[in-house]
């Protein structure tokens, strides 16, 4: 049964390395709902995306292992619903 899924990434900051997840997503035929991307204030070079998918469970921890492998990533965190998703984009707003 597909849901929402949030997938929060943390990883170097780069074009590069955010068209590989997109592209990780669509050889799966996962749906990317919705995305953010930004960049820490602290260090530019260093950043995060912030994933909805709406996918099975299986699926979008199959998506979460295969970006994890990804070389400039640092790590990753999937949670059910779009709950932190939304708490991301507040706190970003808030700034």
């Amino acid at each position: 049964m597909t849901s929402d899924y949030t997938l929060d990434v943390f990883s170097d900051n780069g074009f590069n390395i955010l068209n590989r997840m997109i592209n990780i997503c669509n050889r799966r035929r996962v749906r990317i709902k919705s995305l953010t991307a930004f960049e820490f204030e602290q260090n530019v070079y260093e950043g995060a995306a912030c994933f909805v998918l709406h996918t099975t469970f299986e699926m979008a921890y199959k998506v979460q292992q295969q970006i994890d492998k990804l070389i400039e990533v640092e790590r990753t965190l999937l949670t059910e619903g779009e709950d932190a998703y939304h708490k991301m984009g507040r706190k970003l707003v808030s700034r």
